[in-house]
């Protein structure tokens, strides 16, 4: 690999690390209530942009008052099953994705 190629990947990375970290800033800068528990999501959105758009979504849009989101989100007892919740889903996504690229074995028939 040559040194432009290394500089480049090296700007791509970080400019990738800011652009997923972006609705963190963002819900730090507008004070949103519940930007801790945004920020510790946000390190899966690394995996998942589907959930990417969802937290930049909930950055942008402020606190919502949905029953189903409030449930776990200002229940402290509720938050470990979300997180797993979330581990779940972002890591079955990431074993399929990776799947269908041919990066992991098949499962035999």
């Amino acid at each position: 690999m040559t040194d432009k190629q290394m500089l480049a990947l090296a700007i791509g990375t970080i400019l990738a690390l800011v652009l997923n970290f972006l609705p963190t800033a963002i819900a730090y800068a507008r004070r949103h209530p519940e930007r801790a528990l945004l920020a510790r999501i946000n390190i899966l959105s690394i995996l998942s942009f589907l959930l990417w758009l969802a937290l930049m979504a909930w950055a942008v849009g402020g606190a919502r008052n949905d029953a189903v989101i409030n449930r776990f989100v200002h229940n402290k007892a509720q938050r470990p099953l979300l997180i797993g919740v979330l581990v779940l889903l972002v890591g079955g996504g990431l074993a399929l994705t990776l799947t269908s690229l041919g990066q992991l074995p098949r499962l035999p028939h």
